[in-house]
């Protein structure tokens, strides 16, 4: 059953970050120059985005990293490389659901907010049909307010 859960969970952060839409590396510098915009306008949606992204994107690497362990290894030291991917998800999440609250129409921010409520549990797949996902996804971006971001 172990081995069953692992290869789900490496499929799909392999297919998330495989499928990123963030393509496009985000430097610290681009994100520390989007950090002053969002001084200047909190509600800058490409700063919102961009900001989130360079977190986002450094998300992949620890998975990177665990998807390379074989089973028995990610099992009994995996969890550090889990935690460090977790924190960086929760540091975009605010971003992005900033980005979703300025632009409601945007798809990649739909996208990527959706991998990362998947990935943090914030929206839970165990013994779910497609549809109660979906359905707690929309629940979940119905709620998404703008919050100015300390």
């Amino acid at each position: 059953m172990k081995k069953l859960i692992y290869l789900f969970l490496v499929f799909a952060m392999n297919l998330l970050f495989s499928n990123t839409i963030l393509a496009q590396d985000i430097t610290e510098k681009d994100m520390q120059d989007q950090l002053l915009r969002l001084k200047e306008d909190p509600k800058d949606f490409a700063a919102n985005f961009i900001v989130g992204g360079f977190y986002y994107n450094l998300a992949s690497e620890p998975q990177t990293e665990a998807s390379k362990m074989k089973l028995v290894e990610y099992l009994t030291q995996g969890t550090p490389y889990e935690e460090k991917k977790q924190t960086l998800l929760k540091k975009a999440m605010p971003y992005f659901e900033n980005a979703y609250a300025i632009n409601k129409t945007d798809t990649r921010v739909v996208n990527v907010l959706k991998a990362i409520y998947q990935n943090t549990g914030e929206v839970k797949l165990y013994r779910r049909k497609p549809e109660e996902i979906q359905a707690q996804f929309q629940e979940k971006l119905n709620k998404i307010e703008f919050k100015t971001i300390e």
